[in-house]
Order: structure tokens, then C-alpha cells, then sequence
């Protein structure tokens, strides 16, 4: 590099001395989260350190702020917090790294499978019991292995590419609940999820419809093609759902929000031969009353969504690359990493849909 090079990589954060600091957040107690300075983590060998522009917000992550559920410990262990929905610019490769380079843009996979155990080679390493997290996006430097990295198109931003992640879990349902033309799918939830599901139904040929509470999340369902946006504190969901389908139901419902309210309402208008995919996780843990006569005389599926593969992974950002998913609309708010509990706060009272961290 000349001179102007390196001065220019310097101002971009493209080059990393030994001894750098920068800044991340820390979960010292449960919902008292502080950005503060700590030392620039280095890659292993197979690892790609990486100048994180932009994090996406995931609701689970608030579990964690809550201290509902420890993905990683707090205090000094915590830098980055769980941040996964992230993407930015390659600073440094470590030791046998191939294929991705100093300066790439990159949205890389959190999740890390063995290859080796039974659900890898069944193609569900989603399941992987052997599996790496690479999270820790809340900082302006993160660790990824560069084997899950894809480099992102010059079109694309970084604040899209964060989508790529949660666009990835919808197309494991796509699959999982067998969705396709003519399908008449009924999505409980109206936040982010909620609204990828919507149009990657559309996308299949599927007619949906959003159940929801948030006027302006519902109107931006009615604008991405949704069939019927309901609110349910305005009508019974599953009344209108039943008449919508000539009474017999939706044939195939997207739980898109956890609680046991949401999940009853799912066993309640779903059609004969219909699947049921919960997607969103409860927390707290609670239990729910289910009659198997429904199960078993309307051969109706529940079945589980949880995370994706690596192939899910390239087709989300496939996707989005090719204009096929709006991620756009999706985005609404953006802070910046020293006001990342403010970011949280939006997320938790639910204002707005896609919030991103920018470090």
C-alpha cells in the first residue's frame, strides 16, 4: 500500500494495530447493558476478523439482556453481547483462511456446524449437536469464521445484508411447512418475522394473511401483498380466519410470536391436513392444553422452527440481493452503538420493526 492507502484504510478501520482498542457493549446484570472500550479480539486460524458496520436487533437477544436466558455469561465475558444479525468489512485473516479477503464486505453466518455428527449429514445441521456460535456483533469488531462468510454485492448494504440471517430461518419454514401455490397460509404476528413469512408466501404463490395488533406494522403487511391484515384486538382472528376460508381453515399457520394465546389460536384455525410451524420461542416456559383427538382425527402437523442451514443462508441472501425480498420497508429505526439501550428499549415496546446498531 502507498502512503494515501493506508491512510485512507486507517480512517476506515480496514487496518488493526496490535494494542487497539474499540468499543462494545457488556451485559454486567440482567438489563444493565454499558459500551465501553476493551481490547480488539484477534482471529484463529480459520477465522476472519471483521470492521462491523451495521447489527440487526433480534428479539431473542433481549432474552439475553433480561437475563431469561444466558446464551453467554455477563461481565467481562460478555463483549458483543449476542449479537448476529451483522455485517461488515474484513480487516484481517487468520491462518488457512481461503476465499475471502482483506476489504471484503461480508455478512457472515453465527452458526458454525460440525459436518460430522447424525443431523449434519442428514442435512439439518441446524440441528448440529456439535455446533459454534460466532455472535458478539454489539462491538465494532467481531470474530467470524470464514467459512460461513459471503461476500456481499456491491448493491446491497450492510444494513440489507443484517436481514439475511432472520430471512434465513423463514425460508426453514418455507420448507418445513411445505408451502406452495395456492396455499392458503395464515401468519400470527405482525413484527419483522412475521412480514418476511408474508412475502416469501407471496413468492410461492400462497395467499396469506397477517394476524397482528399494530396499525402501522399491519399496514405495512397490506402493502406487501398480504391477502387480509386482522387486528386482533379489533376482531376474533380465528372467526375471521375460519369465514375468510369458507370454515375450514388456514392450511398451513405461522407462529410468529411467542405465548401460549398465539399457539392456542393456531390449533384453533388450522384446517384438516394443515401444518402448524411455531417459530418464536416462549419466554418464560409455560405449557399449553391440547386435545390429540384434533391431532390425531384432522392429521393436523406441529411442527418446530429452529434456525437454518447454510444453504438457507446463501438463498436469503439471494434473495435479497435479486429484489425478490423487501428488507427496505422492513428497517425503521437506527442508533448508534453508545445509544444501544435505547435501540433495545424500541424493540421491547415494540415501535417500529427492524432496528439496527450501527458501532
Amino acid at each position: 500500500m502507498n502512503k494515501d492507502e493506508v491512510k485512507m484504510s486507517l480512517e476506515l478501520g480496514l487496518i488493526v494495530m496490535a494494542g487497539d482498542s474499540m468499543l462494545a457493549a457488556f451485559l454486567l446484570a440482567p438489563s444493565k447493558v454499558v459500551v465501553r472500550e476493551c481490547n480488539i479480539p484477534r482471529p484463529s486460524r480459520g477465522e476472519v476478523l471483521v470492521r462491523v458496520r451495521a447489527c440487526g436487533v433480534c428479539p431473542t437477544d433481549l432474552r439475553y439482556i433480561q437475563g431469561l436466558r444466558l446464551y453467554l455469561p455477563m461481565g467481562e465475558e460478555s463483549r458483543g453481547l449476542t449479537g448476529h444479525e451483522w455485517a461488515g468489512d474484513v480487516v484481517e485473516v487468520g491462518e488457512g483462511v481461503e476465499g475471502v479477503s482483506v476489504g471484503d464486505r461480508v455478512v457472515a453466518d453465527h452458526i458454525l456446524s460440525c459436518g460430522r455428527c447424525i443431523f449434519c449429514k442428514q442435512g439439518r445441521s441446524n440441528l448440529c449437536i456439535n455446533k459454534r456460535y460466532y455472535l458478539r456483533g454489539y462491538a465494532q469488531y467481531a470474530v467470524a469464521h470464514a467459512s460461513t462468510a459471503l461476500k456481499i454485492p456491491p448493491h446491497v448494504s450492510f444494513e440489507e445484508a443484517c436481514l439475511t440471517e432472520p430471512l434465513s430461518t423463514c425460508l426453514n419454514t418455507l420448507e418445513k411447512l411445505e408451502m406452495g401455490p395456492g396455499s392458503r397460509i395464515a401468519i400470527i404476528g405482525d413484527g419483522v418475522i412475521g412480514l418476511l413469512h408474508l412475502q416469501l408466501a407471496r413468492l410461492v404463490g400462497a395467499e396469506a394473511m397477517v394476524i397482528g395488533h399494530h396499525p402501522d406494522r399491519l399496514r405495512v403487511a397490506e402493502r406487501l401483498g398480504a391477502v387480509l391484515a386482522i387486528n386482533s384486538k379489533d376482531v376474533d382472528a380465528v372467526d375471521v380466519v375460519r369465514r375468510e376460508t369458507g370454515g375450514l381453515g388456514a392450511d398451513k399457520i405461522v407462529v410468529a410470536t411467542g405465548g401460549k394465546s398465539a399457539i392456542g389460536d393456531a390449533l384453533r384455525m388450522v384446517a384438516p391436513g394443515g401444518r402448524i410451524g411455531i417459530f418464536a420461542g416462549t419466554y418464560p416456559p409455560t405449557s399449553i392444553d391440547l386435545d390429540p383427538n384434533m391431532i390425531h382425527y384432522g392429521e393436523v402437523c406441529v411442527i418446530g422452527i429452529m434456525e437454518h442451514t447454510p444453504h438457507h443462508f446463501e438463498r436469503a441472501l439471494n434473495l435479497i440481493s435479486r429484489g425478490f425480498i423487501d428488507v427496505k420497508q422492513l428497517i425503521t429505526h437506527r442508533f448508534p452503538l453508545e445509544k444501544i439501550n435505547e435501540a433495545f428499549e424500541v424493540v421491547k415496546s415494540r415501535r417500529g420493526l427492524k432496528v439496527i446498531v450501527s458501532p
